[in-house]
């Protein structure tokens, strides 16, 4: 189950990314808006995504970390035309990306009271911007 979320949450993002405009801030952009809401469509697709996955301890390791990864590689790829090149320390600043959206989206799942998808959306761009300088 974990497995089919990550790779339809994969396709969908690329998607986005590959219907945006082609400056890598919109890109990003429309990629974090499209995993906040394409996990976020199912409450049960983002609870297996963020929480439990993580509950589920060795068992899905390494298949988290194959889905952090290519999360963090759809970056990365999205950066390819910065200007003045990428940043010496892109794969960690990506993966720092990774880790706070995941971070965003397990508060939203325990939350009593969610954040509005909206407010994750800018709050995970904000964050994005801010480690790019973009």
């Amino acid at each position: 189950m974990y497995d089919r979320c990550v790779e339809e949450t994969i396709l969908a993002v690329s998607k986005a990314i590959g219907d945006a405009p082609a400056d890598p801030d919109s890109r990003i952009c429309a990629g974090i808006k499209e995993y906040i809401s394409f996990v976020t469509h199912d409450p049960r697709r983002a609870r297996i995504m963020h929480l439990e996955v993580r509950r589920a301890g060795d068992i899905l390791t390494a298949q988290r970390q194959r889905a952090v990864k290519g999360f963090t590689e759809i970056i990365e790829a999205s950066l390819g035309d910065l200007p003045g090149g990428l940043p010496d320390k892109t794969h960690l600043l990506a993966l720092g990306v990774v880790g706070a959206l995941q971070e965003l989206l397990i508060e939203w799942v325990l939350a009593e009271e969610r954040p509005p998808l909206d407010h994750l959306v800018e709050t995970a761009v904000h964050i994005f911007r801010r480690s790019f300088g973009t």
